[in-house]
């Protein structure tokens, strides 16, 4: 494999910007925590005392006016609406003088305990604040205000949390501008090292393009020459063998037939073709687009549940996952069309019309009045989600051959995932700081973005190309042959349903309701969902290559079914900071393991029935993803009956005992080498 200069260079100086900014974030994280904690417990211990002396002004008053302490009403609401308002109090407690607990809001103590009257803290591990309530020179009770040390443990975490989270999303947008800056400065450098590549590869159609530097020029012109040189040769030798006949003229004639089969001219009086286009420009539009929807990933349940007063006749769990529901299926449903609209439209005019609904659907479903408004434009995104990643894939296609297409594929699966580590967290901050609706416009912004770059960076290059199809038409014929293979309705039944129904169940649903609920903001969400994305990076390839080196697809595809029930119980069982993104990153890790076999044994068993692989690649897709709409409908459902903590258990369960059936059930056949189909 010929390894790529600019790639190479790209590496280079990410290493080196990246070694910069961890130095400057070790730096900054180390002042900052230097100074964290002594400014930050006398702030809080401030906020205590100003709470208690507001609480201590009305309770005084009372006094004054000559009600006992033990006999104010309303004590136990007042210190339960200061709890709701400021969630950093550990608990508000008022004592009588000898220590008996008189009422209380917050934690482990309850009234009629009996507390020690001396200083110090009430409860071990609290930092308390005591203000005597007094009767003239007589202490009649103490309000006191405490705040958990663990909480500022957890402050200075979270602290460090945000610093690594902010760091990594800067890491990989750095890389992406990197990327594209080099490809643009050194882009008639590569676009000659591709067309060398063509033809050292035995395409001699293309053609080089004029401009640049002089020394551009000339190196152009080099290459043009001999590419057209070559060309003229063949031509000629073509002409030559006309009309003449004998032994050696069919020899002669023979090889240039097989001459024909392997390698490709320009037909006589035909231009050359363009250029081969760089798929790098490619990859911003992709991330642009793609991080415009992961915004939203962290907060879109809460979002929706805000809706539920308008649609009564449904409980606010279910009301969720009616938005996630139908935009699976529009995205599902969309792709089989949304390919040919692509080759009927023109690449380019596709990928913008998909921002551009993407746009205005997302800056409308931040002002939704109604659930049934907020319907509309979670489909409308839904469909320009799909018009935009499918066009991306028939630009691949368009501009690659067989021999580059899985790095082509690749560069665009790699500014999807890139955006799914960096929309989530970076969606939760920004939630948390300017509100849901902020959010959603600022996703507008960069789904207009990624409409106005694809027209920027690639231009006429994409619309230059044939096109080509997008996708498998997903014809009738193919679907019955592969109902009628048992081994592909298992695969379907027992894997790529269940891992589907869990990937939208679990990080689309119950992991934002489940830590919302447990008083988590929407930036800890969004890290939480950002190590899914994290874990399927890393695992993804080695899954790939060991699989298919260990000839044990169906092993992986168990493990990681039994990966998928195992990630739920750090989840449900471990109540420290760690365990939800231990559990996530073990739910991605999963998910990755199963992906690259499943591809594999569909393009295997496409083969066994004699049946095109496109095609059974198209409608695999196709049935898991309108599988996974039912996710969000299973999640929620489980919760109305049970709770988000038994939903998660039941879905890792049916992934769980799937993946055992599927062991049992499916029989593998002697391995047979095959090639890697590449889609998103």
């Amino acid at each position: 494999m010929t390894r790529d200069p600019l790639r190479s260079l790209v590496f280079r100086l990410t290493a080196v910007t990246v070694a910069v900014m961890l130095g400057m974030a070790a730096w900054a994280s180390w002042t900052a925590f230097q100074r964290f904690d002594p400014a930050f417990t006398p702030e809080l211990a401030r906020k205590a005392g100003t709470v208690g002396a507001s609480l201590h002004a009305q309770m005084t008053r009372a006094l004054d006016y000559g009600i006992p302490v033990d006999r104010m009403p309303g004590i136990d609401a007042l210190f339960t609406d200061e709890m709701r308002t400021h969630g950093d109090i550990a608990y508000i407690v008022l004592t009588a003088a000898d220590g008996r607990v008189i009422a209380s809001a917050g934690t482990r103590i309850r009234v009629g305990d009996r507390l020690p009257t001396g200083p110090g803290p009430l409860v071990a591990g609290f930092h308390n604040t005591s203000l005597p309530l007094q009767k003239g020179a007589e202490t009649v009770a103490r309000l006191n205000v405490g705040i958990d040390n663990a909480y500022l443990a957890k402050a200075s975490v979270d602290l460090m949390l945000d610093v690594v989270s902010v760091l990594v999303v800067s890491v990989l947008i750095t890389f992406e501008v990197l990327l594209l800056v080099v490809n643009l400065a050194m882009s008639r450098v590569s676009t000659l090292r591709s067309v060398a590549l063509r033809a050292e590869g035995g395409d001699f159609r293309c053609t080089v393009p004029a401009g640049g530097s002089r020394d551009a020029i000339d190196v152009a012109r080099a290459c043009r020459y001999r590419l057209d040189r070559v060309n003229q040769l063949w031509t000629d030798l073509g002409e030559r063998l006309k009309g003449r006949t004998g032994a050696a003229v069919e020899e002669i004639r023979r090889r240039y037939a097989a001459l024909s089969a392997g390698y490709r001219f320009r037909e006589p009086g035909q231009p050359g073709e363009p250029a081969p286009v760089n798929l790098v420009f490619l990859r911003l539009p992709v991330f642009l687009f793609c991080l415009s929807e992961e915004l939203s990933r962290p907060f879109l349940p809460a979002y929706a549940q805000t809706f539920a007063s308008s649609v009564p006749w449904l409980t606010p769990d279910l009301v969720v996952s009616v938005p996630i529901t139908l935009f699976m299926l529009v995205w599902a449903l969309s792709q089989p069309s949304g390919a040919r609209w692509s080759e009927r439209w023109g690449r380019q005019r596709t990928f913008v019309a998909g921002a551009l609904i993407g746009c205005v659907s997302l800056a409308m479903t931040a002002y939704a009045a109604t659930m049934y408004e907020l319907l509309l434009w979670r489909c409308l995104t839904a469909l320009g989600y799909g018009l935009v990643l499918i066009t991306a894939q028939g630009i691949v296609i368009d501009h690659t051959t067989s021999r580059d297409r899985a790095s082509g594929m690749a560069m665009f699966i790699g500014g999807l995932l890139a955006a799914g580590v960096c929309g989530p967290v970076t969606g939760g901050i920004i939630a948390d700081q300017i509100g849901f609706r902020s959010t959603f416009l600022i996703g507008a912004v960069l789904a207009a973005g990624s409409g106005l770059a694809i027209a920027l960076l690639m231009g006429a290059r994409a619309a230059a190309a044939p096109v080509r199809m997008a996708g498998a038409r997903l014809s009738l014929g193919a679907a019955a042959g592969l109902a009628r293979n048992l081994r592909f309705v298992l695969l379907m039944l027992l894997s790529a349903i269940p891992t589907k129904i869990a990937a939208t169940a679990v990080l689309f649903c119950l992991v934002p309701l489940l830590l919302t609920q447990e008083g988590s903001t929407k930036a800890e969400v969004g890290r939480v969902q950002m190590m899914y994305f994290i874990a399927f990076i890393l695992v993804s390839p080695l899954a790939a290559t060991l699989s298919d080196r260990w000839q044990a697809r169906r092993g992986f595809i168990a493990l990681g079914g039994i990966g998928t029930l195992l990630s739920c119980v750090p989840m449900v069982y471990v109540h420290a900071w760690w365990g939800p993104p231990l559990a996530i990153a073990l739910f991605g890790l999963s998910q990755a393991l199963v992906g690259a076999p499943q591809l594999t044994l569909v393009s295997q068993l496409a083969r066994d029935s004699n049946l095109s692989e496109t095609a059974a690649i198209g409608w695999f897709r196709l049935l898991e993803r309108l599988g996974g709409a039912l996710g969000p409908v299973l999640a929620m459902g489980l919760s109305v009956t049970r709770s988000y903590q038994d939903a998660m258990i039941g879905i890792s369960l049916l992934c769980g005992i799937s993946a055992i059936l599927f062991w049992l059930a499916f029989r593998t056949r002697p391995p047979t080498p095959v090639a890697h189909p590449q889609e998103a």
